[in-house]
């Protein structure tokens, strides 16, 4: 059947379904570089007020506030802020700035105090913004892979936590998938969301329960800005002038390639998708599926969704198949934007709404989330039509019932999209012979490219600092890693202009089997090049999630998100908020002394039979050590911890707490040399504080 296909539908498909580090699915292109392109149902024009200012947003307290956004040039931009009893919150309440040829205007107000709401109202000449509801306090940038994504509904106790998620001054601006050749101005369309319980089950968790802990400590708002794209690489999240100032020696060669694989701007990728659809399928065409509300479905099959097709009734369907329903819309919402959640689909998605290709998607299982503009939402009846490839299963429709939904931004009702659909198999895979088209915009793997499409366009919004999950991407270049992220923070220093903000960093979970062998390299490498991060860059901290992993152990996203922002959050409270007592980190390494484990027996003792034993141990001393060092209850014995000679083959060792120490030894080997503990994808994690924090994996050997 391959032998069919062209050498670069080929590709596609070791894009599509092939493997990625990190058991994660890839990423193949989903949105082209142009603005317009990702947004086709109006025409391109930049906004009179970037995007992420709007209303219930939150600003950064403390700072001058960077506000901008686009008109004619030479126009007069007023910005006036007034408090909740319309009068000024204190000095930068008034500003101005001037259109520049190219349109922008940017202008700084504040600095203000935590607190809020305020209303902020930005005047021109023949435009004019009315921002409500809007707060002061800390934003925090989330970015990194897949863990950094997990939203709160997907982790442990989700019913409860989503339940009392009702936390009015956490705000949440989640930017959508946008990888591009060339920085871009705006993200994809998408609001800031009040956290209650209808908003939050979609939130970030690890944006969440760390924005929550600190909330409830410093009792000042919140805003987290979630920008994070499953199974990515660390250097597709820095800029192209980032990696040339910063890393002299790394990726150069990728990025003289940029401009040659940017290709044709000009190509409109929706366009191209749509004519894919019709050639492949003409019937589709012909008997307008997309548009036409009252096309006889006879011949269609009722199926339930979410629910894969195999399981539904759609038995040996490999290829191309149609589902529509009709959904019902509120009155209230016509003429209202609203997104549109679609759970995860596998493997390829074409959706429409009445008649209007809305989104693409090629993310084999992700969940897909498109926005609709207001022009296209009526009341009553509306269409949904959504084309689904794939090749083998589970195939189709494959998230919970709870994730497909249709929100509206101004209303907290829900529309659900689960039920039954009417489904039609179009086209057998081994049938298709034309390759689907590729956007213009890159993919996931593209260098520069996240930074271009999802951190770009946030600059130079005020924030407080980042947090920083990921790296199962990057395991197999820990060795760049050192260089890259420590590169990457430099370079969104630069970018968001408010100097060395805090960056704080989730040293890996898990992966794979529990560790059988006294060294099993892996993510063990990637989180010292993590450690080594936090130990030299200035203002920035480390968060070890490497005893949260979940069973079966194959699960890459543990669901204890909870933890992994409380201990965000500990870190952030010392660093940051001035707890400078507090105990933020489990016990870390810092030395190790060689010692015999038994002395020269004294000469003027009377002789014994027992013969004299030349054995050392090592003595490893820690920082961080709170109330004390503990080993975590449960274990038969302490484990975990491994020595090895000069030759470096490390067996395991025993190990005992002796007050602020801890000793380690093996009879396998007479004078230690070495000491590793938890390195291992999945390590053996034993030692802890009092207060529960465990120590950080290391080994003495480098």
């Amino acid at each position: 059947m391959l032998k069919r296909f062209s050498g670069l539908f080929f590709l596609g498909l070791l894009l599509l379904f092939g493997s990625a580090f990190g058991q994660e699915p890839p990423m193949p292109p989903e949105t082209p570089t142009q603005p317009q392109d990702w947004w086709p149902t109006q025409p391109q024009k930049l906004p009179f007020v970037h995007t992420l200012f709007s209303s219930e947003m939150v600003l950064q307290r403390g700072v001058a506030d960077p506000i901008w956004g686009w008109s004619f040039p030479g126009d007069t931009i007023t910005v006036t802020v007034l408090d909740s009893k319309g009068g000024s919150p204190g000095a930068g309440a008034n500003a101005t700035a001037v259109a520049g040829e190219d349109g922008k205007w940017l202008t700084k107000i504040g600095p203000f105090s935590a607190g809020g709401p305020l209303t902020l109202t930005i005047h021109g000449t023949k435009q004019q913004a009315v921002l409500t509801n809007v707060l002061v306090g800390d934003v925090w940038l989330c970015s990194g892979q897949s863990n950094m994504g997990i939203p709160v509904r997907t982790t442990e106790n989700a019913e409860i936590e989503i339940r009392q998620a009702n936390y009015p001054e956490i705000r949440s601006f989640t930017v959508g998938f946008l990888p591009s050749y060339v920085p871009v101005a705006i993200p994809k369309p998408a609001a800031w969301e009040i956290c209650t319980p209808e908003k939050a089950a979609h939130f970030s968790a690890v944006g969440y329960f760390f924005a929550r802990e600190i909330h409830q400590v410093e009792k000042i708002p919140i805003g987290i800005i979630h920008s994070s794209v499953g199974a990515t690489a660390a250097e597709v999240w820095i800029s192209a002038d980032g990696i040339r100032k910063y890393m002299p020696y790394d990726f150069h060669e990728q990025l003289d390639r940029l401009t040659k694989d940017a290709g044709d701007p000009a190509v409109d990728y929706f366009q191209a998708v749509e004519q894919w659809a019709a050639a492949v399928d003409p019937e589709s065409a012909r008997k307008h599926y997309t548009s036409d509300p009252s096309l006889p479905t006879n011949d269609w099959q009722a199926i339930t969704v979410p629910k894969p097709w195999e399981e539904a009734g759609l038995t040996n369907v490999d290829g191309l198949v149609w589902f529509r329903r009709s959904v019902e819309i509120p009155a209230a919402w016509a003429g209202q934007p609203i997104s549109i959640a679609l759970s995860q689909i596998r493997s390829t998605d074409i959706t429409w709404w009445n008649g209007q290709l809305v989104g693409v998607n090629q993310i084999k299982g992700h969940s897909r989330t498109y926005q609709i503009a207001g022009e296209l939402v009526k009341p009553g009846p509306n269409l949904l039509v959504v084309a689904v490839l794939n090749t083998d299963g589970p195939s189709g429709f494959c998230g919970a019932p709870r994730s497909m939904v249709i929100r509206s931004a101004t209303d907290a009702q829900l529309v659900a999209l689960s039920g039954t659909w009417q489904a039609k198999p179009a086209v057998a895979f081994k049938d298709i012979t034309q390759p689907f088209p590729r956007p213009k915009g890159g993919y996931y793997k593209t260098i520069a490219g996240l930074y271009n499409g999802m951190i770009h366009p946030l600059t130079p919004f005020a924030i407080k600092g980042a947090l920083w999950y990921q790296g199962e991407a990057s395991w197999p270049f820990w060795l760049q890693y050192r260089r890259l992220l420590p590169s990457l923070i430099a370079d969104w220093r630069d970018r968001f202009q408010v100097g060395d903000f805090p960056f704080l960093i989730v040293s890996l979970s898990t992966q794979s089997d529990k560790q059988k062998h006294p060294v099993e390299p892996g993510y063990a490498e990637l989180r010292e090049a993590q450690w080594r991060t936090a130990r030299t860059v200035p203002n920035t901290g480390l968060a070890i999630a490497a005893d949260l992993g979940d069973e079966p152990v194959s699960n890459i996203h543990p669901k204890n998100k909870q933890e992994v922002g409380r201990r965000l959050g500990l870190v952030a409270r010392h660093l940051v908020y001035g707890e400078k007592d507090l105990l933020y980190s489990g016990p870390e390494f810092t030395e190790m002394m060689l010692e015999r484990k038994n002395v020269d027996p004294d000469p003027s003792a009377p002789p014994t039979d027992q013969p004299f034993v030349k054995e050392f141990q090592t003595r490893l001393y820690f920082k961080h050590l709170g109330s004390g060092l503990v080993f975590k209850p449960g274990n038969a014995k302490p484990n975990g911890f491994a020595v090895a000679g000069e030759n470096k083959k490390f067996v395991w060792a025993d190990a005992v707490i002796e007050g602020d120490t801890v000793v380690v030894f093996s009879p396998e080997i007479p004078v230690p040399r070495y000491v590793r503990y938890g390195w291992s994808y999945n390590p053996i994690i034993t030692l802890f504080n009092k207060e529960g924090l465990p120590a950080i994996p290391f080994r003495t050997d480098e």
